[in-house]
């Protein structure tokens, strides 16, 4: 797990300023490898990566890494977890290996099969760029979710490129600005933090990007996605027993935690009082016997650390809680700013840094966590409630007509999820997706058309929204994971999102998913042989914090950074600030925004801005 910084020269030689500008880079990113670092350069590329060593430690796996020949070159940030069986397949096409990292793995199947044929093949989650000196091609690539980041910025003539947005920023002469329909988005709660930069200029691969960068220019691809792998065949024709499907997700669970639990490096597990983490934590502890948990025990309102620590028991591990009150929430939380280079919209942000910082202060430096679950297997009270949009009563069906019917399908098929934007007459939605995100909101009805063919409609409306929510609700959770804990230089794993596993969820039917009104029907019967029944039975309540964190904060607007940006007038100002003194979701968001636009067009410092949280919240009493 790195941080990787590169500089593309369009034409002419790779110069001096391109060298200063690698090593700025470099700096932004020191937290995301404070273990080594090193640099490469050629005519036209300079690279430079920083490294966290979890596989590997040896100076053999250092990177940048070059092939033997010389002619490949890569920079390289994540893990391949099936690297080992990859090596056996080069081994036996004649190829020999340095060392024992997955970055030489990665490395020579790039080079002995090309990116197109070899990136589909790596199971695990990665960002990287690949120089090939046989044509002179950059490939810059992105795992098939999005776990690990990569941001790109084009100008006349050069590409720059690194693991985030600040290191670009750091480049000498790279303007820079909020691109003010980004800022608006956000604060229109859209879902954009894992693909979209709220910096003007700067953009990043979408999950499963593959981008090749030549002297003609940037070829942008993708190597996967949703809507090009269903076989709604195989959802509808699935004739298995729960039984067989329980037996089938518990060996893909295993098997996919045994791989992520592969570390020259400590390991822990993020163990909440939910199903996701806490079936996490049970696994690992198979491969791990010394294996202990983390859970933020917040001391305001309700902590969840003593239902985690009942899943501790059950299983063997040791549970280790992260105190969390409202100092170490407003210290916290504009580093947390800083670091996602966006609001910090939850509270939960500043209380998963307060969690990393505390495994990297006792030596951890790999931390599973439960992530994608509800997207894969159907968790989210939104998913169900789109149920009851599609369904009718049988005197609905027996007295509207087939007119009536259609009509009524066209207008569901345009907005078909309960948490669809625009879900008020057809003019309304006609101007929230032209106005707002319409790459996104176009997606749910190509997922829900994909889908064609499939019955019920309610069933079919359900898959889809599961499937949306893995490029929306899901990016946002990805972006946070790896900014934060990156911040606190620690690796946070995602087992759930493992090939294997993402397939076999993508083709479950709806009945496995949700049942007699339960959520993630199939995973809470796997969850049934490792955890307390009571967890299991706990109504979700994800990553709740009370609203007393940030209460009394709302006097920061009155700067006047987000209201001239935005163009608010005194009156409407003092209109939001009320609103956000009693909303909690309101007041985060606004606050956030205005810390984020303090620290990076102000030049504001964390520590500053939280003496400045202080002074309101004391004014506020």
């Amino acid at each position: 797990m790195c941080g990787i910084a590169g500089v593309w020269r369009k034409r002419g030689p790779i110069s001096s300023g391109d060298l200063s500008d690698i090593a700025r880079m470099m700096q932004a990113l020191a937290h995301r490898g404070p273990d080594d670092h090193g640099n490469w350069n050629n005519a036209r590329l300079a690279l430079g990566h920083r490294r966290l060593t979890i596989i590997d430690p040896s100076p053999a796996a250092r990177e940048p890494m070059l092939t033997a020949s010389g002619d490949g070159v890569l920079c390289y940030n994540g893990e391949v977890y099936n690297f080992r069986a990859l090596r056996r397949t080069l081994g036996a096409e004649g190829l020999t290996f340095r060392s024992v990292s997955d970055t030489e793995v990665v490395l020579q199947a790039l080079r002995q099969w090309g990116p197109q044929k070899a990136v589909p093949l790596f199971d695990g989650m990665f960002s990287f760029a690949y120089f090939d000196a046989r044509d002179g091609a950059l490939w810059l690539a992105r795992d098939r979710l999005g776990i690990k980041p990569m941001s790109v910025a084009e100008t006349g003539d050069r590409v720059l490129f690194a693991s985030e947005d600040k290191a670009i920023l750091a480049c000498q002469g790279f303007p820079r600005r909020i691109d003010n329909r980004e800022l608006t988005l956000r604060l229109a709660w859209q879902s954009r933090d894992s693909s979209y930069s709220i910096f003007d200029g700067i953009e990043r691969l979408p999950p499963a990007g593959l981008w090749k960068i030549t002297a003609e220019g940037i070829e942008k691809h993708r190597f996967w996605h949703v809507l090009d792998v269903l076989e709604t065949s195989r959802i509808s024709g699935d004739r298995s027993s729960d039984a067989e499907h329980v037996a089938t997700l518990q060996t893909l669970l295993e098997e996919s935690v045994e791989l992520h639990c592969i570390a020259d490096a400590s390991l822990a597990t993020a163990c909440s009082a939910g199903v996701d983490s806490g079936v996490i934590t049970a696994l690992a502890k198979r491969y791990r016997p010394e294996l202990q948990g983390y859970v933020v025990d917040q001391k305001l309102g309700h902590s969840e650390a003593q239902d985690a620590e009942r899943t501790g028991r059950h299983v063997g591990v040791d549970l280790r809680r992260v105190p969390f009150d409202k100092d170490r929430f407003l210290e916290l939380w504009p580093r947390a700013v800083w670091h996602l280079e966006t609001d910090g919209w939850h509270a939960s942000h500043a209380a998963l840094l307060a969690l990393a910082e505390q495994c990297r202060a006792e030596g951890v430096k790999v931390l599973l966590t439960g992530e994608g679950s509800d997207e894969l297997f159907g968790g989210y009270k939104w998913q169900a409630s789109t149920m009851r949009l599609w369904r009718q009563s049988w005197l609905q069906r027996l007295f509207r007509s087939k007119t009536r019917r259609d009509r009524k399908f066209a207008e569901l098929r345009r907005t078909p999820f309960r948490n669809s934007i625009g879900r008020g007459s057809p003019s309304d939605r006609t101007m929230a997706l032209r106005a707002l995100s319409p790459e996104l909101n176009f997606l749910q009805i190509k997922l829900f058309d994909r889908l064609e063919g499939l019955e019920p409609l309610d069933d079919r409306a359900f898959l889809a929204s599961c499937f949306y929510d893995l490029y929306s609700h899901l990016q946002d959770l990805l972006h946070r994971h790896d900014r934060l804990s990156m911040a606190a230089s620690v690796e946070l794993r995602v087992p759930f999102l493992e090939n294997r596993l993402i397939d076999f969820a993508l083709h479950l039917p709806r009945r496995q998913k949700y049942r007699d009104g339960t959520g993630k029907w199939l995973l809470k019967k796997v969850a049934e042989h490792h955890l307390p029944h009571e967890n299991i039975r706990a109504a979700k309540i994800g990553f709740d914090m009370a609203d007393a964190f940030s209460a009394g904060t709302e006097g920061m607007l009155r700067s006047g950074l987000l209201r001239d940006a935005m163009k608010w007038s005194s009156s409407e100002l003092d209109d939001l600030i009320d609103m956000a003194r009693s909303q909690e979701t309101s007041r985060l968001r606004l606050v956030g925004m205005e810390m984020l636009l303090r620290l990076y067009m102000n030049g504001e410092t964390p520590d500053g801005l939280t003496e400045a949280l202080h002074a309101e919240t004391r004014n506020a009493k």
